[in-house]
Protein backbone atom coordinates (compact mmCIF):
# COMPACT_ATOMS: atom_id res chain seq x y z
CA UNK A 1 0.00 0.00 0.00
CA UNK A 2 3.10 2.40 0.98
CA UNK A 3 4.96 1.62 -2.02
CA UNK A 4 1.52 1.95 -4.54
CA UNK A 5 1.14 5.63 -2.73
CA UNK A 6 5.05 6.61 -3.13
CA UNK A 7 4.62 5.70 -6.87
CA UNK A 8 0.79 7.81 -7.06
CA UNK A 9 2.88 10.63 -5.53
CA UNK A 10 5.39 10.29 -8.18
CA UNK A 11 2.87 10.37 -10.91
CA UNK A 12 1.05 13.64 -9.41
CA UNK A 13 4.06 15.51 -8.97
CA UNK A 14 5.55 14.98 -12.43
CA UNK A 15 2.07 15.71 -13.94
CA UNK A 16 1.68 18.83 -12.04
CA UNK A 17 5.55 19.98 -13.26
CA UNK A 18 4.30 19.27 -17.20
CA UNK A 19 1.38 21.53 -16.69
CA UNK A 20 1.95 24.86 -18.22
CA UNK A 21 1.99 27.67 -15.61
CA UNK A 22 0.54 31.04 -16.38
CA UNK A 23 -2.35 33.63 -15.75
CA UNK A 24 -5.84 31.59 -15.17
CA UNK A 25 -7.88 31.67 -18.49
CA UNK A 26 -9.23 33.37 -20.27
CA UNK A 27 -6.41 36.41 -20.78
CA UNK A 28 -6.49 39.35 -22.76
CA UNK A 29 -3.61 40.25 -24.54
CA UNK A 30 -2.19 43.47 -26.40
CA UNK A 31 -0.39 42.26 -29.62
CA UNK A 32 2.13 44.26 -32.11
CA UNK A 33 -0.71 45.70 -33.63
CA UNK A 34 -2.21 47.11 -31.09
CA UNK A 35 -5.00 44.40 -31.08
CA UNK A 36 -6.60 43.09 -27.77
CA UNK A 37 -7.13 39.45 -28.36
CA UNK A 38 -8.89 37.08 -25.78
CA UNK A 39 -7.31 33.59 -25.14
CA UNK A 40 -9.72 31.56 -24.02
CA UNK A 41 -7.81 28.42 -22.63
CA UNK A 42 -4.28 27.17 -23.07
CA UNK A 43 -3.15 26.46 -26.92
CA UNK A 44 -3.11 23.16 -27.82
CA UNK A 45 -3.07 22.87 -31.68
CA UNK A 46 -0.50 26.37 -32.63
CA UNK A 47 -0.01 27.38 -36.46
CA UNK A 48 3.36 29.62 -36.60
CA UNK A 49 3.29 32.41 -39.71
CA UNK A 50 7.03 33.25 -39.28
CA UNK A 51 10.52 31.31 -39.20
CA UNK A 52 11.26 33.43 -35.61
CA UNK A 53 7.46 32.72 -34.26
CA UNK A 54 8.39 29.24 -34.75
CA UNK A 55 12.27 29.82 -32.84
CA UNK A 56 10.17 31.58 -30.14
CA UNK A 57 7.58 28.75 -29.49
CA UNK A 58 10.30 26.24 -29.16
CA UNK A 59 12.13 27.89 -26.97
CA UNK A 60 9.60 28.72 -24.58
CA UNK A 61 8.71 25.25 -24.25
CA UNK A 62 5.37 25.63 -26.48
CA UNK A 63 7.14 23.75 -29.51
CA UNK A 64 5.37 20.19 -29.00
CA UNK A 65 2.15 22.27 -29.66
CA UNK A 66 2.83 23.61 -32.89
CA UNK A 67 0.95 21.93 -35.89
CA UNK A 68 1.84 24.12 -38.72
CA UNK A 69 4.63 26.36 -39.89
CA UNK A 70 5.87 27.92 -43.29
CA UNK A 71 8.42 26.23 -45.45
CA UNK A 72 11.48 28.61 -44.08
CA UNK A 73 10.93 27.05 -40.41
CA UNK A 74 14.34 25.35 -40.12
CA UNK A 75 15.85 26.16 -36.62
CA UNK A 76 15.22 24.22 -34.66
CA UNK A 77 15.74 21.15 -36.40
CA UNK A 78 12.20 19.45 -35.22
CA UNK A 79 10.63 22.60 -36.95
CA UNK A 80 11.44 20.87 -40.80
CA UNK A 81 8.83 17.87 -39.45
CA UNK A 82 6.08 20.14 -38.87
CA UNK A 83 2.99 20.60 -41.21
CA UNK A 84 3.96 23.37 -43.60
CA UNK A 85 1.47 26.21 -44.60
CA UNK A 86 3.49 28.19 -47.49
CA UNK A 87 6.00 31.12 -47.38
CA UNK A 88 6.06 33.88 -44.94
CA UNK A 89 4.17 36.04 -47.59
CA UNK A 90 2.33 33.87 -49.67
CA UNK A 91 0.80 31.92 -46.27
CA UNK A 92 -1.79 28.81 -47.72
CA UNK A 93 -5.17 29.87 -45.92
CA UNK A 94 -6.68 26.81 -46.81
CA UNK A 95 -4.15 24.61 -45.09
CA UNK A 96 -4.01 26.59 -42.04
CA UNK A 97 -7.59 26.24 -41.56
CA UNK A 98 -7.23 22.63 -42.28
CA UNK A 99 -5.06 22.56 -39.10
CA UNK A 100 -8.00 23.62 -36.88
CA UNK A 101 -5.67 26.05 -34.84
CA UNK A 102 -6.88 27.34 -31.75
CA UNK A 103 -4.11 29.87 -31.88
CA UNK A 104 -2.44 31.43 -34.93
CA UNK A 105 0.63 33.43 -34.44
CA UNK A 106 1.36 35.92 -37.22
CA UNK A 107 3.95 38.14 -38.27
CA UNK A 108 3.95 41.91 -39.83
CA UNK A 109 4.99 40.40 -42.92
CA UNK A 110 2.70 38.00 -43.93
CA UNK A 111 -0.09 40.59 -45.33
CA UNK A 112 -2.45 43.01 -43.37
CA UNK A 113 -5.11 40.81 -45.86
CA UNK A 114 -3.89 37.72 -44.66
CA UNK A 115 -3.83 38.65 -40.81
CA UNK A 116 -7.91 40.03 -41.30
CA UNK A 117 -8.85 36.75 -43.56
CA UNK A 118 -7.77 34.47 -40.44
CA UNK A 119 -9.88 36.65 -38.05
CA UNK A 120 -12.65 36.71 -40.21
CA UNK A 121 -12.51 32.76 -40.04
CA UNK A 122 -13.37 33.45 -36.38
CA UNK A 123 -9.68 32.13 -35.47
CA UNK A 124 -7.27 33.62 -32.52
CA UNK A 125 -4.60 35.58 -33.93
CA UNK A 126 -1.72 37.34 -32.27
CA UNK A 127 0.37 39.43 -34.58
CA UNK A 128 4.48 40.55 -33.79
CA UNK A 129 6.02 43.01 -35.41
CA UNK A 130 8.65 43.74 -33.03
CA UNK A 131 11.48 47.11 -34.23
CA UNK A 132 13.79 47.10 -31.51
CA UNK A 133 15.64 44.98 -29.20
CA UNK A 134 13.12 45.38 -26.26
CA UNK A 135 10.44 44.43 -28.17
CA UNK A 136 11.92 41.18 -29.26
CA UNK A 137 12.31 40.28 -24.97
CA UNK A 138 8.69 41.42 -24.76
CA UNK A 139 7.47 39.12 -27.86
CA UNK A 140 9.17 36.38 -26.09
CA UNK A 141 7.37 36.87 -22.55
CA UNK A 142 4.26 37.33 -24.48
CA UNK A 143 4.31 34.31 -26.52
CA UNK A 144 5.72 32.59 -23.18
CA UNK A 145 2.37 33.81 -21.08
CA UNK A 146 -0.58 33.19 -23.88
CA UNK A 147 0.84 29.23 -24.15
CA UNK A 148 1.02 28.43 -20.48
CA UNK A 149 4.88 29.24 -20.49
CA UNK A 150 5.33 32.07 -18.33
CA UNK A 151 7.89 31.26 -16.43
CA UNK A 152 10.28 29.08 -19.44
CA UNK A 153 10.12 32.34 -20.95
CA UNK A 154 10.96 34.97 -17.98
CA UNK A 155 14.14 32.54 -17.18
CA UNK A 156 14.97 32.57 -21.09
CA UNK A 157 14.56 36.86 -21.71
CA UNK A 158 16.87 36.93 -18.04
CA UNK A 159 19.54 35.07 -19.49
CA UNK A 160 19.12 36.88 -23.04
CA UNK A 161 19.22 40.64 -20.98
CA UNK A 162 22.39 39.19 -19.38
CA UNK A 163 23.94 37.91 -22.52
CA UNK A 164 23.22 41.94 -24.30
CA UNK A 165 24.24 43.55 -20.51
CA UNK A 166 27.47 42.07 -20.67
CA UNK A 167 28.36 43.73 -24.04
CA UNK A 168 26.47 47.01 -23.57
CA UNK A 169 28.18 47.19 -20.15
CA UNK A 170 31.45 48.01 -22.27
CA UNK A 171 29.98 50.01 -25.15
CA UNK A 172 27.17 52.27 -24.04
CA UNK A 173 29.68 54.65 -22.17
CA UNK A 174 31.99 54.97 -25.14
CA UNK A 175 31.54 58.14 -27.17
CA UNK A 176 30.76 58.10 -30.87
CA UNK A 177 34.31 60.09 -31.67
CA UNK A 178 35.50 56.90 -30.75
CA UNK A 179 33.14 54.32 -32.63
CA UNK A 180 34.23 52.97 -35.63
CA UNK A 181 31.57 53.19 -38.95
CA UNK A 182 29.94 50.25 -40.18
CA UNK A 183 27.97 49.38 -42.93
CA UNK A 184 25.37 46.04 -42.44
CA UNK A 185 23.91 45.14 -46.35
CA UNK A 186 21.87 42.35 -47.20
CA UNK A 187 22.44 42.16 -51.00
CA UNK A 188 24.84 44.15 -53.31
CA UNK A 189 23.03 44.71 -56.63
CA UNK A 190 21.46 46.98 -55.54
CA UNK A 191 22.62 47.58 -52.57
CA UNK A 192 20.19 46.97 -49.75
CA UNK A 193 21.33 47.73 -46.10
CA UNK A 194 20.44 48.26 -42.50
CA UNK A 195 18.82 51.47 -41.68
CA UNK A 196 17.27 52.93 -38.22
CA UNK A 197 13.97 52.32 -36.85
CA UNK A 198 14.88 48.87 -37.25
CA UNK A 199 16.23 45.50 -34.20
CA UNK A 200 19.39 45.37 -36.31
CA UNK A 201 20.34 48.83 -36.27
CA UNK A 202 19.62 48.10 -32.38
CA UNK A 203 22.58 45.65 -32.54
CA UNK A 204 25.01 47.42 -34.23
CA UNK A 205 25.14 50.48 -31.86
CA UNK A 206 24.88 47.80 -29.24
CA UNK A 207 27.56 45.77 -30.38
CA UNK A 208 29.95 49.35 -30.26
CA UNK A 209 29.50 51.26 -33.99
CA UNK A 210 27.96 54.14 -35.68
CA UNK A 211 25.28 52.63 -38.62
CA UNK A 212 26.19 54.97 -41.55
CA UNK A 213 23.20 54.71 -43.21
CA UNK A 214 20.66 57.09 -42.06
CA UNK A 215 17.46 56.43 -43.76
CA UNK A 216 14.62 54.24 -41.81
CA UNK A 217 14.15 50.40 -42.90
CA UNK A 218 16.12 48.29 -45.20
CA UNK A 219 16.80 51.04 -48.20
CA UNK A 220 18.54 50.59 -51.10
CA UNK A 221 21.85 52.95 -50.78
CA UNK A 222 24.06 54.04 -53.47
CA UNK A 223 28.10 53.01 -54.20
CA UNK A 224 28.53 56.79 -53.95
CA UNK A 225 26.62 57.28 -50.70
CA UNK A 226 28.99 54.62 -49.49
CA UNK A 227 32.29 56.27 -50.74
CA UNK A 228 31.19 59.50 -48.94
CA UNK A 229 30.27 57.63 -45.93
CA UNK A 230 33.55 55.73 -45.52
CA UNK A 231 32.66 52.58 -43.29
CA UNK A 232 35.45 51.27 -41.53
CA UNK A 233 33.49 47.78 -41.36
CA UNK A 234 31.36 46.19 -43.89
CA UNK A 235 29.07 43.31 -42.66
CA UNK A 236 27.73 41.48 -45.93
CA UNK A 237 25.07 39.03 -44.56
CA UNK A 238 22.70 36.85 -47.30
CA UNK A 239 20.66 33.79 -46.86
CA UNK A 240 21.92 30.21 -48.25
CA UNK A 241 25.44 31.49 -48.79
CA UNK A 242 25.13 34.56 -50.10
CA UNK A 243 26.93 36.36 -47.78
CA UNK A 244 30.03 35.26 -49.45
CA UNK A 245 28.26 36.02 -52.66
CA UNK A 246 27.93 39.67 -51.29
CA UNK A 247 31.83 39.87 -49.78
CA UNK A 248 33.40 38.94 -52.81
CA UNK A 249 31.00 41.45 -55.05
CA UNK A 250 32.38 44.08 -52.51
CA UNK A 251 35.70 42.96 -52.26
CA UNK A 252 35.87 43.24 -56.14
CA UNK A 253 34.36 46.53 -56.65
CA UNK A 254 37.10 49.55 -57.72
CA UNK A 255 34.94 52.18 -56.23
CA UNK A 256 34.53 50.60 -53.32
CA UNK A 257 37.72 50.03 -52.92
CA UNK A 258 38.45 53.23 -51.78
CA UNK A 259 36.53 53.06 -47.95
CA UNK A 260 38.63 51.96 -45.29
CA UNK A 261 37.10 48.58 -44.59
CA UNK A 262 37.86 47.81 -48.04
CA UNK A 263 41.32 49.30 -47.96
CA UNK A 264 42.04 46.98 -44.09
CA UNK A 265 40.05 43.76 -45.15
CA UNK A 266 37.17 44.76 -42.84
CA UNK A 267 34.46 42.95 -45.26
CA UNK A 268 32.85 40.10 -43.34
CA UNK A 269 30.55 37.77 -44.12
CA UNK A 270 27.76 36.46 -42.00
CA UNK A 271 27.71 32.40 -41.72
CA UNK A 272 24.57 32.56 -40.23
CA UNK A 273 22.58 35.86 -41.05
CA UNK A 274 19.17 34.19 -38.85
CA UNK A 275 21.19 34.82 -35.47
CA UNK A 276 21.33 38.16 -36.58
CA UNK A 277 17.93 38.80 -39.05
CA UNK A 278 15.22 36.73 -36.92
CA UNK A 279 13.99 38.51 -33.76
CA UNK A 280 13.85 35.66 -31.48
CA UNK A 281 16.47 33.98 -29.04
CA UNK A 282 19.14 33.40 -30.69
CA UNK A 283 19.75 37.40 -31.57
CA UNK A 284 22.00 37.42 -28.52
CA UNK A 285 24.61 35.37 -30.70
CA UNK A 286 23.96 37.80 -33.67
CA UNK A 287 24.73 40.94 -31.23
CA UNK A 288 28.22 38.88 -29.47
CA UNK A 289 29.14 37.93 -33.66
CA UNK A 290 28.82 41.64 -34.49
CA UNK A 291 30.82 42.80 -31.15
CA UNK A 292 33.87 40.32 -32.15
CA UNK A 293 33.76 42.28 -35.17
CA UNK A 294 33.11 46.21 -34.17
CA UNK A 295 35.40 46.11 -31.19
CA UNK A 296 38.98 45.64 -32.57
CA UNK A 297 38.30 48.35 -34.21
CA UNK A 298 36.98 51.24 -31.38
CA UNK A 299 39.04 53.73 -30.55
CA UNK A 300 41.38 53.51 -27.45
CA UNK A 301 40.57 56.40 -25.08
CA UNK A 302 43.22 59.44 -25.47
CA UNK A 303 45.20 59.90 -22.01
CA UNK A 304 46.15 63.25 -21.93
CA UNK A 305 49.35 64.45 -20.41
CA UNK A 306 49.41 65.00 -16.94
CA UNK A 307 50.27 68.78 -15.88
CA UNK A 308 53.19 69.49 -13.94
CA UNK A 309 52.12 70.39 -10.47
CA UNK A 310 53.86 73.68 -10.05
CA UNK A 311 52.42 74.56 -6.13
CA UNK A 312 55.28 73.42 -4.56
CA UNK A 313 57.76 74.91 -7.45
CA UNK A 314 58.99 78.89 -7.33
CA UNK A 315 58.09 80.45 -10.04
CA UNK A 316 59.46 82.56 -12.92
CA UNK A 317 59.50 85.55 -11.26
CA UNK A 318 60.82 83.70 -8.23
CA UNK A 319 63.81 82.43 -10.10
CA UNK A 320 64.58 85.84 -11.87
CA UNK A 321 65.35 87.38 -8.40
CA UNK A 322 67.20 85.17 -6.79
CA UNK A 323 69.03 85.31 -10.18
CA UNK A 324 69.53 88.93 -10.19
CA UNK A 325 70.38 88.73 -6.20
CA UNK A 326 73.59 86.32 -7.11
CA UNK A 327 74.21 88.62 -9.83
CA UNK A 328 74.89 91.59 -7.65
CA UNK A 329 76.56 89.62 -4.83
CA UNK A 330 78.84 88.53 -7.25
CA UNK A 331 79.83 91.73 -8.85
CA UNK A 332 80.38 93.00 -5.07
CA UNK A 333 83.05 90.68 -3.91
CA UNK A 334 85.05 91.98 -7.28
Amino acid sequence: MLKTSRIFLFILTITVLLIPTTLAYPINVTDNFGCTVTIEKTPTRIVSLSPCNTEILFAVGAGDRVVGGTIYDTYPPEAANISKIGGFSTVNLEAVVNLSPDLVLAEYGNGEDTVNTLKNLNLTVVSLHPKTMDDILDNIRLVGNITGNADTAASLTANMTQQISDITGVTEDIPDSRKPRVLYIVWHDPMYAVGTGSYCDDLIRMAGGINIVEAEGWPVISIEDVVDKNPQIIICSGMGGGSYTIMEAITGNQVLAQTDAVKNNKVYPIDDPNTIERAGPRIVQGLAELHGYIAPEIQPEEIESPTPDTSSTPGFGMILALSMILLVYSRRRL
